[in-house]
């Protein structure tokens, strides 16, 4: 099937009902294609009223799809002064086509450089939600701009390829020059007519089972289902169906019949199982029997014997063993029984019961007693008798006090310690006889008093002694300082361990020996270390800086030594001020004060002279430390860039008289380019150019234009074929001549560089005897009507008419179009 792809444009007539009928007759002689064609309008509107336009009259829109369509458009449509209208709008913050309602994709955006700026930043208006192309605009042509839909302009329409039906399981898709099919899941075709079929033979009956298969689009065909099931007392392996997919696969592996299994019975505690079956001993009609150890019978089934049935299930409840019932226990004197489990099987076969006395009570015979097969417990009932505690034996140094007798330490009496002079209690004060004749917490004792650990003073040494250790009561320590220092903070320079833990006297200290006050500085600051009574100590430190703008002379620092005395004399501050900041040729300095007192704060500002320009900082400032802030600058030539060379041109460049030497630029002030075009071409511009001041060229470089010739129509019953679109520079034209014509004149003509042709065009003339006919012809064709020669006339200047309508009958994406030339018919007119 042939498709097209093509404009069209919409125009209003005046002409009457008779010639458009006839008008109509002729075109509708035109064969009918499938086709995608474009449409655009006559007269310019809004965006609304675009968009409705195009709705009416054809399908929507334009909808562009990729930068082939987009190069198609730009090529074909004419250029129009307020552009084309194309069917992309802002929708909730989001460019989208609003023909198919999806958003605009990366591969087919084509906005021009800077856009979408989203408002015209000039003036405050309504937002830019529409969008418009720049059909032949000279700068970025076929570009998208986004704009005020209010504004009026011409609407780009189309009309769609699609029609109903076109695809029987699938969605016609839109495609430039022609459309598709795009295929629902599991059928294919041109037409999505074909269906994907599975292969029948894997469906396979199982044994002991059978398949039931329904079909949606035929036979084993895609969506075909096929449900498997059992004969009773067998399940299927898998439950899920089959079901032919689209890549004509079954979805899941036929399933097997498997003998139904019931629940895998265990044996009953303190009992056991038997369990057999025709088919297995968990299998559809498989038996269980159940039987329970001495002591135990079977409870929680109506039957000792269980069957398993087609559902999977036991036909009764799984039994379990009960024991036997032993003789009540009586409540124990001065005691407790406790005994396992529930009341209604606390005394059952095996369950064991436990014996406990009251507090102060402890128990005689056998802590448990356990009920037996022959329904009689294993022990016989104990006893509760009274409990004492032991007499605390006393350790050395401590005093014992108890609140009952030694030898009648009952559960509640109580017993309190204390220590002798110069020890200290290690554990509790006091303890209590417990209701198991323990006492409640261990025993004290009694350790000798220790004083807080004494450490060397700093800058000092220390020495300790004692008959029960260094810190402990009765020891004493001693202290002297290093030298520069003296004993400070205590009455004398020992101390003793006292029996309260606590040393006699508070620990010494060493402070160093005093140094001379110091001054104050001239135009600086001295800053001591340590606080204001111990800055002038001995082994602190005094550090010596001078005022913004002043620099130091003599030590930045001075120590205070063990001799009372200095290790440095007293520096003094001197005013700073910066070097002479040396000039750079034709470089031009000023500064804020006289060259010799550049003092901290002073600045200087630099300038070139003329032909140069500063390159850095054009001021500095003298720093704090008598350091320029900046490093100073140098003049260098100003200069223009390397001019552009036009296509189809030759440049020159030399400097003039005027122009500054220099090795850093190629282009210096006064620098003079002229310009010639290459033969064939002639020159648009300025011919010469030179680089003025500000490092700019006087004017902008010339352009070289081909040489054009005039235009070349084909000789009447005869054509003409042109190597060159336009008629430039070396184009050449050739000529031929219709069937029994002959060429009178040059067959080959070529565009010279002056702008003529190399001769005249030829004709094409008819043989005598053919001319003879037409005369004769004329006499007698001399007697028809004038009205009918005037309606063929006139048909002929609207076929003419139609020429400024455009097609483009082809097969690919981005063929150019035919050229038409004018025939003889044309000539005629």
């Amino acid at each position: 099937m042939e498709f097209c792809f093509g404009l069209l444009q919409t125009r209003r007539s005046n002409t009457s009902w008779i010639s458009l009928t006839f008008l109509c007759s002729m075109l509708c002689m035109w064969t009918r294609v499938e086709c995608w064609s474009y449409y655009y309008s006559d007269t310019v509107m809004n965006w609304e009223n675009a968009r409705a336009w195009c709705q009416e009259n054809y399908t929507d829109m334009v909808a562009i799809q990729n930068q082939e369509e987009i190069g198609y458009l730009n090529s074909s449509l004419p250029r129009k002064v307020y552009y084309y209208w194309i069917g992309i709008r802002k929708v909730n913050k989001v460019w989208t086509w609003v023909g198919t309602n999806k958003s605009l994709t990366a591969e087919a955006t084509n906005w021009a450089k800077g856009e979408p700026n989203g408002r015209n930043k000039r003036r405050k208006m309504e937002n830019e939600d529409c969008v418009e192309m720049y059909i032949k605009r000279e700068s970025q042509p076929a570009k998208w701009n986004d704009e005020r839909c209010g504004k009026l302009k011409t609407a780009l329409c189309y009309s769609a390829a699609c029609k109903d039906n076109m695809c029987r399981y699938g969605d016609c898709v839109e495609t430039i020059n022609s459309h598709k099919c795009a295929c629902f899941e599991g059928f294919y075709g041109d037409k999505c007519e074909q269906v994907v079929k599975c292969n029948a033979e894997e469906v396979k009956v199982p044994d002991k089972g059978s398949v039931n298969c329904t079909h949606t689009f035929g036979n084993f065909s895609y969506a075909s289902v096929c449900q498997y099931s059992c004969e009773e007392g067998y399940q299927l392996s898998m439950s899920k169906h089959l079901t032919c997919t689209a890549s004509k696969q079954w979805s899941e592996q036929p399933p097997t019949c498997e003998l139904v299994q019931c629940e895998q019975m265990s044996s009953p505690a303190r009992g056991s199982m038997k369990c057999s079956g025709p088919l297995g001993s968990s299998s559809f009609q498989a038996t269980c029997a159940f039987t329970c150890d001495e002591g135990y019978v079977l409870a929680g089934s109506q039957s000792n014997t269980l069957q398993c049935e087609a559902s999977g299930l036991w036909n009764d409840s799984k039994p379990f063993c009960v024991g036997v019932q032993c003789p009540y226990l009586q409540e124990l004197d001065n005691g407790v029984v406790s005994c396992e489990g529930d009341a209604d099987v606390r005394f059952s076969y095996g369950n064991t019961c436990s014996f406990s006395c009251a507090p102060g009570y402890h128990l005689v015979g056998p802590s448990r007693a356990t009920c037996t097969s022959a329904a009689e417990w294993s022990e016989r009932m104990p006893r509760c008798e009274a409990i004492t505690c032991q007499n605390p034996e006393g350790d050395a140094h401590i005093i014992t006090q108890c609140s009952q007798h030694l030898t009648e330490l009952r559960p509640g009496s109580t017993c309190s310690f204390s220590c002798e002079a110069g020890f200290e209690l290690q554990g509790a004060h006091t303890t209590q006889c417990s209701e198991d004749g323990q006492w409640s917490k261990v025993l004290p004792t009694c350790t000798v008093v220790q004083c807080e650990q004494m450490s060397s003073p700093a800058r000092g040494s220390m020495k300790c002694s004692g008959p029960l250790g260094s810190s402990s009561f009765q020891a004493t320590c001693a202290f002297t300082c290093d030298e520069g220092y003296v004993l400070a903070g205590s009455q004398s320079n020992t101390l003793q361990c006292e029996a309260s833990g606590l040393w006699n006297d508070s620990k010494p200290f060493c402070v160093g020996v005093q140094c001379p006050y110091l001054q104050e500085l001239d135009n600086g600051v001295v800053s001591c270390e340590g606080d204001a009574d111990v800055r002038f100590s001995y082994g602190n430190t005094c550090s010596f800086s001078c005022a913004p703008g002043y620099h130091l002379v003599g030590p930045s620092r001075a120590t205070c030594t063990s001799a009372a005395e200095w290790s440095e004399r007293m520096p003094r501050c001197e005013a700073i001020t910066c070097q002479n900041p040396e000039g750079d040729a034709h470089i031009i300095t000023q500064c804020s004060q006289h060259l010799t007192e550049l003092r901290p704060g002073s600045t200087c500002s630099f300038s070139c002279e003329a032909g140069f320009e500063l390159q850095g900082a054009h001021t500095t400032q003298c720093s704090e430390d008598g350091q320029w802030s900046k490093v100073l600058p140098t003049c260098t030539a100003m200069g223009c860039p390397a001019p552009e060379i036009p296509t189809g041109a030759q440049i020159s460049c030399s400097l003039s008289l005027s122009s500054p030497a220099s090795t850093v630029t190629p282009h210096p002030l006064g620098k003079v380019c002229t310009f010639i075009c290459d033969e064939g071409h002639e020159l648009q511009g300025a011919p010469s150019m030179e680089c003025a001041n500000l490092g700019r060229w006087s004017s902008t470089p010339p352009s070289c234009t081909a040489v054009r010739c005039p235009s070349l129509e084909a000789p009447e019953n005869g054509d003409v074929n042109c190597s060159n679109a336009e008629p430039v520079y070396n184009s050449q034209c050739s000529f031929t001549c219709n069937q029994d014509h002959s060429l009178d004149g040059r067959d080959l003509l070529t565009c010279d560089r002056h702008g003529n042709w190399t001769g005249e065009r030829p004709n094409c003339q008819a043989p005598v005897s053919q001319m003879s006919a037409i005369v004769s012809g004329s006499a007698v064709g001399g007697a028809l009507s004038l009205t009918g020669l005037s309606l063929a006339i006139w048909i002929l200047k609207r076929l003419r008419q139609k020429g400024s309508k455009f097609e483009l009958n082809s097969n690919s994406d981005i063929e150019d179009p035919p050229q038409v030339y004018k025939n003889s018919i044309e000539s005629l007119i």
